[in-house]
């Protein structure tokens, strides 16, 4: 997903994705773009309404090291595959956190270009933002079951 609404109104924001069911959220931005958008606060609002927050900051437009971003999101699958509902955003929507999400699912054991295309219907719009992420995620699919 893209961002939540910073500042004063991001209190209600979160209240809102707990009601909607959503147990853990994932940012991918950098502390910049934290500041930027007025998260800066985001941890402990989300905790503070019941999710789980983790902060794994990536650089817009770009890809993260393979082995961090697998330690990031083993943990989540993990999670996801108890039930809970994992939630990952960065600026758009479209590029980090699309990344994220497809390995979370290629995890699960969706191929890469399934799992673009269910982030893309549920997002609204093609996925990711970048050839190269598009590249992360194959590379990882292609090597996962010597890692």
């Amino acid at each position: 997903m893209s961002h939540p609404a910073g500042g004063v109104y991001l209190e209600g924001k979160i209240r809102e994705l707990r009601r909607l069911g959503v147990d853990v959220l994932v940012s991918a931005q950098t502390d910049g773009e934290r500041v930027e958008c007025d998260l800066v606060d985001e941890e402990a609002v989300v905790v503070a309404a019941g999710l789980r927050y983790l902060c794994f900051p990536i650089e817009d437009r770009t890809v993260p090291d393979v082995e961090s971003a697998v330690a990031t999101v083993e943990p989540l699958h993990a999670l996801y595959r108890s039930g809970a509902h994992v939630v990952f955003h960065c600026w758009a929507g479209i590029g980090r956190s699309s990344l994220l999400a497809g390995l979370l699912l290629g995890m699960d054991g969706v191929e890469p270009g399934e799992a673009w295309r269910l982030i893309a219907a549920a997002r609204g719009f093609v996925v990711p933002d970048t050839a190269e992420q598009r590249e992360w995620l194959a590379t990882w699919w292609d090597g996962r079951a010597s890692r």
